[in-house]
């Protein structure tokens, strides 16, 4: 059974993920402290180990077109290992969704309203997302066209009025990082800020043209890093080693604009840029993880799970870490490993299956 009726075209698909990609700006964090200026270098290095995955993710979704990753998993692994694969997948999802949560609440609660309840923050963040895609993919996608116009915008207005204090000297001295550190923030940019996108397996087969995914998704990843490298560059020419200490150096810089004591304060930009950057990546996963539930489970319709799903997360993020400190070492150390499972070595696995089973085979494919 189809549970998802809505179609996506390409050209929304290539902003959908665009879109999605946008909050990674809000996690160069960190990478500051391990290869500071040549931080930009670490973002190039896994942009292009990117590019394989990408051709790994499109390839298993072109071989089984129609056919989401719960329905994959069940075609390449067989019914009973291919749920256990769908169940470390379900657990991932809901991993990125809590975490995600934790790190808008957190950022909120902090710099903005440091008075409000945490509960607050996550239940309307919970809500938004809930509400967005009770009416399906196809709808999202169309809103996060304007979205991704809003943040686009935002993050160029706020570039434009920092660029006069840029020191290109802050890129100087190049190639300074170990080795160790460069593998480590590569390895972080590579799972953290890129390859998540491999949620979409559960997206594809919704697009209008499920057979051609390569181009747009490959657009959108080029343009996502080309939106990163800028970031990046803005961030250390004009912080320098100011940022390599900070948690959301994004936001600190967006606190020295000050246009003739008249335009100031523009960091309530970043903070809605976050807003809406965290809210379109949580929705995602979101609806991912509900739409998987729901296919495991064999239900209708993945709407009745929106509810306790997300009051579950809620219930949970809460108390995720005891402090931000904790959430910022698990970015570093820990969620990388657990990503990269998911991410890059599962995904190659399923393509060499794929290849020794000579997949799909005729007329076997999941309704």
């Amino acid at each position: 059974m189809k549970l998802e009726k809505g179609v996506v075209s390409n050209t929304q698909l290539i902003f959908l993920i665009m879109s999605f990609m946008q909050s990674m700006i809000m996690t160069v964090g960190f990478n500051y402290p391990l290869t500071k200026q040549d931080t930009w270098i670490a973002a190039l290095a896994a942009f292009g180990l990117t590019l394989l995955m990408v051709l790994v993710y499109t390839s298993i979704a072109k071989k089984f077109a129609g056919l989401n990753l719960v329905q994959i998993n069940d075609e390449v692994f067989g019914v009973y290992f291919g749920k256990v694969i769908t169940a470390l997948y379900i657990w991932f999802f809901f991993q990125l969704i809590i975490h995600y949560l934790y790190f808008f609440n957190s950022f909120w609660i902090t710099y903005i309203m440091p008075e409000t309840p945490r509960f607050a923050f996550l239940a309307m963040a919970v809500f938004i997302c809930a509400f967005s895609i009770r009416s399906g993919i196809e709808v999202v996608s169309r809103c996060y066209v304007l979205l991704y116009a809003a943040v686009l915008v935002m993050v160029i207005g706020v570039t434009l009025l920092l660029i006069k204090d840029a020191n290109p000297s802050n890129l100087l001295p190049i190639l300074q990082s170990t080795p160790k550190d460069f593998i480590q923030s590569t390895h972080i940019f590579l799972t953290i800020a890129f390859c998540d996108i491999v949620v979409f397996l559960m997206i594809f087969p919704y697009t209008a043209d499920n057979q051609n995914l390569k181009k747009p998704v490959l657009i959108a990843v080029c343009f996502s890093a080309l939106f990163l490298l800028m970031v990046i560059f803005r961030e250390i020419l004009v912080g320098g080693a100011r940022i390599y200490s900070s948690n959301t150096p994004n936001f600190a810089l967006s606190r020295e604009i000050d246009i003739a004591v008249i335009l100031t304060r523009l960091d309530i930009l970043v903070a809605l840029n976050l807003f809406i950057t965290v809210i379109m990546k949580i929705t995602i996963f979101f609806y991912a993880t509900s739409l998987s539930i729901a296919q495991t489970l064999k239900l209708k319709s993945y709407q009745p799970l929106l509810i306790p799903l997300g009051a579950l997360c809620v219930t949970i993020a809460i108390n995720l870490y005891p402090s931000d400190m904790e959430q910022f070492y698990a970015g570093q150390f820990i969620w990388p490993f657990n990503a990269g499972l998911m991410e890059i070595v599962i995904p190659i696995i399923t393509l060499i299956v794929i290849a020794i089973r000579k997949l799909p085979k005729k007329g076997e494919l999941s309704k």
